[in-house]
């Protein structure tokens, strides 16, 4: 009987442990610089719409479900993975209306 517990111990543990690796993470697209507003080009503008949106692209793919989904939903039902998903689209989308923004005021051709 003690045996059985500890092994149920054991692998209680381990699956907390993995759980915490579970949790994705995307990074999150820095807010416009006032350095970045008056010094960017029309092109260097664009390049930078050209990243973010990279940047939105790969976290829908990495945001499919995976195999590290499973303990994710585990731990806290995935709910980690979306909070994380929202925090990193929110960020590059702000970071894109301002980069808008800034093509607007900049005059530069669409």
């Amino acid at each position: 009987m003690k045996k059985l517990t500890k092994i149920s111990m054991i692998i209680v543990v381990g699956l907390i442990s993995l759980q915490g690796c579970a949790t994705k993470h995307y990074g999150r697209q820095g807010t416009l610089s006032a350095y970045e507003r008056d010094t960017m080009t029309c092109r260097e503008v664009d390049l930078e719409m050209a990243k973010v949106r990279g940047f939105i692209d790969y976290i829908n793919k990495e945001s499919e479900f995976s195999g590290k989904d499973v303990f994710a939903i585990l731990g806290d039902l995935g709910i980690g993975n979306s909070m994380e998903k929202s925090a990193a689209i929110e960020s590059a989308n702000n970071r894109l209306d301002a980069l808008r923004e800034l093509k607007s005021n900049k005059k530069c051709s669409q």
